[in-house]
């Protein structure tokens, strides 16, 4: 399995990396007659790259929030004297 870099730095290059594929996706999108922006059938091969680009590099971004969330601590179980719940389901 792969190491996930979690340092500050990489975090900032991966953003980076998503907002470029972001800029160059605009520049390759589609247009009438399924045309790319650059004059070739879209998808283009410039527009596959930066779309694989910008997926590799926002799983880092989500992992970093996923694993921020799970970080958090979860809301107490309601009791029996919790008023919210019924005491009698039958």
């Amino acid at each position: 399995m792969g190491t996930l870099y979690t340092s500050a730095a990489f975090r900032e290059y991966a953003q980076a990396q998503v907002a470029h594929a972001d800029i160059l996706l605009t520049k390759h999108a589609e247009t009438a007659l399924s045309l790319c922006r650059c004059g070739r059938l879209h998808p283009c091969d410039e527009h596959r790259h930066w779309l694989e680009m910008r997926t590799h590099f926002r799983q880092f971004l989500v992992d970093e929030q996923y694993s921020n969330e799970v970080q958090q601590p979860h809301p107490p179980n309601p009791t029996r004297s919790d008023p919210s719940t019924p005491h009698d389901l039958g």
